[in-house]
């Protein structure tokens, strides 16, 4: 949430802040100026906007070395080479209807105009060794139509010391079986890789697996096939009975056959989440554990179908699920209100806990006072009888289109989590300084913070506070919220559609009480989104983003069953980097890549001493765009310079 300052804290905040920073500053490269919070975290509890990070009018400078591309940031280097996916093959396009953050793939008119990647997933081991490794898991495509047979792949990159980059080891595999492959998890000696796989209804009949675990262990909304009896002789078991397999390579290389494990029967109908796999050799317990996250889709007794998500924990041990009692472990439905539009799996190594960011098109507290909210929630392996703590709210409609939404969840220590979420602005300065005045009893001119003194007067925070005081008084008009935009298009973007990327600190169940967001990045111009989040284990956060469309742009605000135009808020304009710590204070940056960036709905992960690596196409900016199927990629790694 953003922050209330007196004029003059104010001013001396942003000259300290403004001097302590480098690499970063100055006027954004479109001419605008922009602006985002910079504050202490002390706050009144959401929407101010006061205090302002620039979008950086900094912009890296890049040489190649070799066949190493190296980019300069002052605070930083990035190198990149040319990665040649398995069997030369160009990526898939991504699946029609999948949400981003502030706009949907059916944006782009239909389904042959999709030009984006489907989304990649990365997982890096020997992150201690000066070797240290990343797998990738990318679905690939025989053609470039949209009705061309895809597969899953995995294959294996080596970090190379004498050039900084990774080299291609010729350790991949084609995944057949699947029509796609998603999460991807390692031990921490890369001994054992494991992927989630994508394939069709009843797929296990036609190929060896080691084991049914939903069969074996599933509840009862896990076992589709027991829910098909009055839809049995359409396509619909086929359509929302897709398989997700889990494939372990144990002391293997990739083309050896995998182990396979049957672990859910509910996917497919709506493509609109993504499916994270978590894999935790040895805690306190000696439980060797796997998890991840998926959407899925059952049938009611009259043939009709509900959609939500859930979070699956496999105990590695002996392969088996828990997923209810006392001692359970994991959901298999319902995580915050309504659909759930978007969920990422986390998990806390201090409290040895895995839990989920879910992002819902309903909310059963705001419920349509403000036009429909949808509900970011965090809930917890344990939480099997409720749909976990609200963070915050999206604007949203029930066909699970949303204007932001939650990203991810980095953990600090057993009580502190950090949670990440694109959100536009939905209250006026000063209408939250009358509610603070009138309603809680503070000054906001005082120094805060004041979301304690909201946490009293409404157990949760001065955002939610303002939020519920005006769902319980309907009638009155006395503290007004922002009038959304709509979410469908409209002549021209608004401020009321501009999104922001804000960071709150949440404590071990997920719950934001007493605490606030602050809103790292915001633009008066622009929407912001695709963050990206990565410890770098050193005191340091690495934080990226996303500068999209903008109203100086002067066209058409499309977001979805429109034209090609709604690429623009498919492919960014810009991707910045800049070094936050745990107390959210801006340590450098930040600063504009010229050549590289990332997928929306991607996530980097750490390679040790200061690095983060990922992977993604050539050409990922808007001006530039080099289409979205390509069978050469870009393997970056990210050094920072405070590990040296």
């Amino acid at each position: 949430m953003a922050i209330i300052f007196n004029k003059k804290l104010l001013a001396l905040s942003l000259t300290v802040i403004l001097a302590s920073c480098s690499g970063g500053g100055g006027s954004s490269s479109d001419g605008e100026e922009s602006s985002g919070d910079t504050g202490s975290g002390q706050g009144s509890g959401q929407d101010t906007g006061q205090g302002n990070t620039p979008i950086s009018g900094n912009v890296g400078t890049s040489v190649m070395v070799g066949d190493v591309e190296v980019t300069e940031l002052g605070f930083a280097t990035l190198s990149s080479v040319d990665v040649t996916l398995p069997e030369a093959l160009n990526n898939a396009r991504e699946v029609y209807q999948m949400a981003h953050y502030i706009a949907r793939t059916d944006g782009e008119g239909n389904k042959e105009d999709i030009d984006i990647p489907i989304r990649s997933y990365v997982a890096t081991c020997a992150t201690d060794t000066e070797t240290p490794r990343m797998f990738v898991s990318t679905t690939l495509a025989e053609g470039t139509d949209t009705n061309d047979t895809t597969y899953g792949s995995v294959y294996e990159l080596k970090y190379n010391p004498q050039t900084a980059s990774f080299d291609q080891t010729g350790n991949a595999t084609l995944l057949k079986q699947c029509y796609e492959s998603h999460g991807i998890a390692t031990s921490r000696d890369c001994s054992r890789v494991a992927v989630l796989c994508n394939t069709g209804y009843r797929a296990h009949e036609n190929y060896d697996v080691q084991d049914d675990l939903v069969e074996k262990y599933g509840t009862t909304f896990m076992k589709m096939e027991d829910n098909l009896d009055k839809v049995e002789g359409t396509d619909k078991e086929k359509k929302y009975n897709d398989q997700i397999w889990l494939m372990e390579w144990d002391s293997k290389l990739l083309h050896e056959t995998p182990d396979t494990y049957v672990v859910s029967k509910i996917h497919g109908g709506s493509h609109v989440g993504s499916e994270e796999l978590i894999y935790v050799d040895s805690d306190s317990q000696g439980r060797s554990s796997y998890a991840f996250s998926a959407s899925g889709r059952v049938f009611d007794g009259g043939g009709g179908s509900h959609y939500s998500a859930g979070l699956t924990v496999i105990n590695r041990n002996d392969w088996s699920l828990n997923m209810s009692g006392s001692d359970n472990r994991g959901w298999d439905w319902a995580c915050g209100n309504g659909h759930v539009v978007n969920i990422r799996a986390f998990y806390n190594p201090e409290n040895e806990s895995f839990g989920a960011l879910c992002t819902s098109d309903w909310n059963n507290s705001i419920k349509s006072t403000h036009g429909q909210l949808g509900t970011i929630a965090i809930k917890m392996e344990w939480n099997d009888s409720f749909e976990g703590y609200f963070n915050h709210f999206v604007p949203s409609t029930s066909a699970m289109v949303s204007n932001g939404g939650g990203h991810t969840v980095v953990p600090i220590d057993d009580k502190t989590n950090l949670s990440v979420i694109v959100a536009p602005k939905y209250i006026e300065d000063a209408d939250m300084e009358r509610f603070l005045w009138d309603e809680v009893g503070v000054d906001p001119n005082g120094t805060g913070p004041f979301d304690e003194d909201c946490a009293d007067y409404d157990a949760t925070n001065c955002f939610f506070s303002y939020m519920g005081y005006n769902s319980w008084n309907s009638d009155s008009d006395k503290y007004p919220s922002i009038s959304r935009q709509g979410l469908y298009s409209g002549d021209a973007l608004d401020t009321s559609s501009l999104t922001r990327i804000g960071i709150a600190k949440v404590d071990g169940n997920g719950s934001i009480s007493g605490q606030s967001f602050k809103w790292l990045v915001e633009d008066p111009d622009c929407q912001i989104s695709d963050p990206q989040l990565v410890d770098l284990r050193n005191g340091r956060y690495l934080l990226g983003y996303a500068k999209f469309q903008c109203i100086s742009d002067n066209l058409s605000y499309q977001r979805i069953y429109a034209s090609r135009g709604s690429m623009r808020m498919l492919v960014p304009k810009a991707f910045y980097v800049m070094e936050i710590d745990a107390n959210l204070n801006i340590l450098e940056g930040p600063i504009q890549l010229p050549n590289h960036g990332w997928g929306g709905l991607d996530e980097p992960m750490y390679l040790g001493s200061g690095k983060v690596a990922w992977s993604y196409i050539k050409n990922p900016t808007f001006e530039n765009y080099g289409g979205g199927q390509q069978n050469v990629w870009q393997a970056m790694i990210y050094h920072s310079k405070s590990a040296n």
